[in-house]
């Protein structure tokens, strides 16, 4: 007699509101994954792809879209689109297909350059500790709130060019428009917050826009004017539209690489001193980090014509759903995916994505991270984790933490 699999948790099973997935979303993807190479989710009318070398022949696969106006009305993307896009606005260039996704990615790739991003060494070792002034002396607080939030936000607003005087106004703004982007759990109150701070961001990068074509200077939003690529040029609200996609999609995903890697070093005191001992291993850390627990566990594509994916026949118009986090535990590719392993050796991963929507922030968010690490490590020789109860953001797809308390 053959056994019979137990059917995987889709749905709202894999969401938020599932206790069980907040807790633990990787053996949960885990059972996904391994069920088939394309799942059926019937409520959410998509296709699950969870197996590594499957997610990465879809992710760099360039003939596939994203822009959630194409895909079939009853499909997933049809529905995030009514949910959480405003069909009155052109989308971000995360939402873009080409010829327009690539056109603006070729222009923004002119601005924020690795060169730019490398410039920037020094002084994010500086807002590192200069965050970590801030708590010097108190006996545990909030690392969440203290650092991995304001962090990431404080290096882009400099990157942008953005008065100090105005820093506080501009995480406000971040923070606001970020928590309800695509939390489809937010209530009424957080969504008006949303709505007012995107507002008043919008107007103050017009300000800024006008002031920089009037007045150059050596900031991002200077260079994003004068970003040219055969001849193409973005115009002002492209140039609003892209600021807003590198505070929100790259401010939440360090700030979730961060508490979510610390809280599994943290837990690991072994592997905390394993880096304290050998801190070449850092680099790599962050690699396992981003393996293990990374900020985006979905993504989604959308086929353009019939064709098979992952060994699936799919109609036009339908949505894939891809299973990051499943991916990143595939046995096939690590040996012994569950466990956390700093010195784990041959770390692939694709927590930033593939092909054409590789992240362009990658090589920012790993820096960062890096840094990032290291001066907690070098401040804090005593650095813990004492025993409590982990709160998760209730966003689909991505997975970071409310809070995560340390002792020093």
């Amino acid at each position: 007699m053959t056994q019979q699999q137990t059917p995987p948790t889709l749905g709202m099973g894999l969401s938020p509101a599932n206790p069980e997935y907040q807790k633990d979303p990787f053996t949960l993807l885990d059972d996904v994954r391994e069920q088939g190479r394309a799942v059926y989710d019937e409520l959410f009318g998509r296709y699950i792809v969870g197996r590594f070398e499957d997610v990465q022949q879809i992710l760099n696969d360039r003939d596939l879209n994203v822009d959630p106006r194409k895909a079939d009305e009853s499909s997933f993307m049809a529905n995030f689109r009514r949910r959480f896009t405003d069909d009155t606005r052109e989308p971000s260039m995360l939402f873009l297909d080409p010829p327009d996704h690539d056109r603006l990615r070729g222009l923004v790739t002119r601005a924020f350059t690795p060169r730019s991003i490398e410039q920037m060494r020094g002084r994010i070792g500086e807002i590192a500790n200069e965050l970590i002034d801030k708590v010097e002396g108190q006996s545990s607080f909030d690392l969440m709130k203290a650092f991995c939030q304001p962090y990431p936000t404080i290096v882009i607003a400099e990157m942008l060019g953005v008065d100090p005087n105005d820093q506080a106004d501009f995480k406000r703004w971040t923070d606001d428009g970020v928590a309800a982007g695509f939390d489809p759990f937010a209530g009424e109150e957080k969504q008006q917050r949303a709505k007012v701070a995107r507002e008043q961001l919008e107007t103050y990068l017009r300000k800024a826009i006008a002031e920089r074509r009037a007045e150059p200077k050596d900031d991002l939003i200077t260079a994003l004017l004068h970003a040219e690529d055969e001849g193409n040029f973005f115009n002002d609200e492209e140039v609003v539209s892209m600021v807003a996609l590198l505070l929100g999609a790259g401010n939440v995903t360090t700030t979730d690489l961060l508490g979510n890697g610390l809280k599994n070093l943290l837990q690991q005191p072994d592997q905390v001193q394993i880096l304290r001992d050998n801190p070449s291993l850092i680099t790599n850390a962050i690699e396992e980090m981003l393996r293990y627990e990374g900020p985006v566990t979905f993504t989604g594509r959308i086929a353009v014509d019939e064709r098979e994916l992952a060994g699936c026949p799919m109609h036009r118009g339908q949505s894939v759903t891809l299973a990051i986090g499943a991916a990143n535990y595939d046995p096939r590719l690590h040996k012994d995916p569950h466990k956390f392993d700093v010195t784990r050796e041959d770390i692939d991963h694709l927590a930033f994505g593939g092909g054409r929507r590789y992240c362009l922030g990658a090589p920012l968010a790993r820096l960062e991270a890096q840094i990032g690490l290291e001066t907690l490590l070098t401040r804090f020789p005593n650095l813990r984790m004492p025993e409590q109860e982990l709160v998760w953001k209730t966003v689909p797809g991505f997975r970071g933490l409310e809070k995560l308390i340390v002792e020093v």
